[in-house]
């Protein structure tokens, strides 16, 4: 009998489902749009995006709001990009002085990482720039896929600064928020 009921209940909600899986959970935005506070909700609430961070990142920018998407797609690039070259210079600081000598080779691992990274979201903003809005999205992906072998050769070992995998944890959910943002606009 709870069987019946289970399948039943599968049943009804099943074709709901399908058409959630088949329908992008929010709708596209026009590029010219203006960014809202429930514009940016609707943004940071997508499901690949952390919203906390997301909102906390970028509602106190007074900047923010005087903006259209398009205008925020570039703005988080930007705001990304300078991100990157902090730890960028940070990885090079830590190749330079570190005395561990088994982490000479991840932090450079990372610095190849970081360069990567960096060339990636600059194609996203000429990608951006030119409204390839969707060209933008892969790119600020391989923006984040770029650093995953530096956070697999740090991960676990002993000495490495505890701002090091925060910083690469927050940049790559900065890339995540660069490609959801771009990927939600119409071109």
């Amino acid at each position: 009998m709870a069987y019946s009921c289970v399948t039943r209940n599968v049943y009804t909600v099943l074709p709901l489902l399908i058409l959630l899986s088949i329908t992008p959970l929010s709708s596209s935005f026009s590029p010219s749009d203006k960014v809202t506070i429930g514009v940016l909700a609707q943004l940071c609430a997508e499901p690949r995006v952390y919203d906390h961070f997301c909102a906390g990142w970028l509602a106190p920018d007074p900047e923010t709001f005087t903006l259209d998407i398009s205008g925020l797609v570039d703005l988080v690039l930007q705001k990304t990009q300078l991100f990157a070259y902090k730890n960028l210079a940070m990885m090079k600081g830590l190749v330079r002085t570190t005395t561990d000598p088994t982490l000479k080779a991840p932090y450079t691992t990372c610095v190849t990482g970081y360069e990567l990274a960096i060339r990636a979201i600059e194609g996203a903003q000429t990608f951006a720039t030119s409204r390839s809005y969707q060209l933008a999205s892969q790119a600020a992906s391989e923006a984040f896929d770029s650093i995953s072998s530096c956070e697999a050769g740090l991960k676990g070992r002993q000495n490495v600064p505890a701002y090091v995998p925060q910083r690469n944890l927050l940049f790559g959910r900065m890339c995540t928020i660069d490609s959801v943002f771009s990927s939600v606009l119409k071109s």
